[in-house]
């Protein structure tokens, strides 16, 4: 059953999504308590104490490994495992909420053109119209509805951080496809995360000696083992698989039920009501995801029956 579950790439993808998805809400909550670089190096720490026995295993095995691709682990580690949420975190102490998830949004649309640029990948049209569905459910539901918003919206210096963010990100996808199949997706995941933590000590260091930390209460203490645990861990190894498995592009469609579960979540968690362009837009989006699922389903049987 797990075998079978871990061969299902927009399964894989969908759980992914619906952490990341979570994150999003535990880290406007964590705002207002401690900075955006505490609440990463926060996030990293306890990633890496859950997975200190396999990094340490990894570190016996796959030491030449490590050495042979530093380079491009060391790359993973700064576009992926600490660049994307701590320009998130940044971002949000200047942006507002709508800004930020509007831009982060357009992730499958970089992952495509970089894709293009970067390594030359071709997409089928039929995946770009499954992305532009996805894309106007996405603004569905940050807009309520109202596509005049978008008109209206002002970029400043968190709106540029965020489009930092989707580009980081981006990188991220397009390189961890190329160095799948020369180490196993665990040993990337393990030491790109440990590498980002290690990275972080300096920084975090100097966050601290300017920025004072808030009151620490048991909910915020929550929220940092939920953002350390899932999104941190799960939704890296869920993303991973599947990108290993189809690759950035076809797989970044999935980044548009992010903010579909996130306005679930924040139903649930902080109690914000879920309106009709909400729902609407949710709809759009697995609409959009569930047309890559069925044709990607169809080009791998016709391969079977050639």
């Amino acid at each position: 059953m797990i075998q079978r579950l871990g061969n299902a790439p927009y399964l894989l993808l969908v759980g992914a999504a619906f952490f990341w998805g979570g994150n999003a809400v535990a880290g406007k909550f964590l705002a207002g308590s401690l900075p955006p670089v505490t609440i990463s190096f926060t996030r990293l720490g306890i990633g890496v104490l859950i997975m200190s026995p396999v990094i340490i295993k990894l570190f016996k095995h796959e030491r030449e490994a490590l050495k042979e691709h530093f380079k491009l682990l060391l790359f993973l580690a700064v576009t992926g495992v600490i660049g994307f949420n701590l320009l998130i975190y940044w971002a949000l102490n200047y942006t507002t909420a709508i800004n930020a998830t509007l831009l982060n949004s357009t992730s499958p649309l970089f992952i495509f053109l970089l894709s293009a640029l970067l390594i030359g990948e071709k997409m089928a049209l039929k995946y770009w119209v499954s992305m532009a569905i996805s894309v106007i459910g996405v603004l569905f539901v940050i807009t309520q509805g109202s596509f005049e918003r978008v008109l209206d919206l002002q970029f400043n210096i968190g709106d540029l951080i965020m489009v930092l963010a989707v580009i980081s990100w981006a990188l991220y996808s397009i390189y961890i496809k190329k160095i799948s199949g020369k180490l196993p997706s665990l040993a990337v995941f393990g030491y790109t995360l440990a590498i980002g933590f290690i990275v972080m000590i300096p920084a975090v260091a100097i966050e601290l000696s300017i920025v004072p930390i808030g009151e620490v209460k048991l909910a915020d203490l929550s929220a940092l083992l939920y953002i350390g645990i899932f999104p941190s861990i799960c939704s890296f190894l869920l993303w991973n698989r599947a990108v290993a498995m189809i690759g950035p592009s076809k797989a970044s469609i999935s980044l548009n039920l992010i903010p579909v579960f996130g306005a679930i979540a924040a139903f649930f968690i902080l109690g914000e009501v879920i309106t009709i362009p909400q729902i609407i837009g949710g709809c759009l989006v697995f609409i959009g995801v569930f047309i890559t699922s069925l044709t990607k389903k169809k080009s791998v049987q016709l391969a079977e029956e050639a």
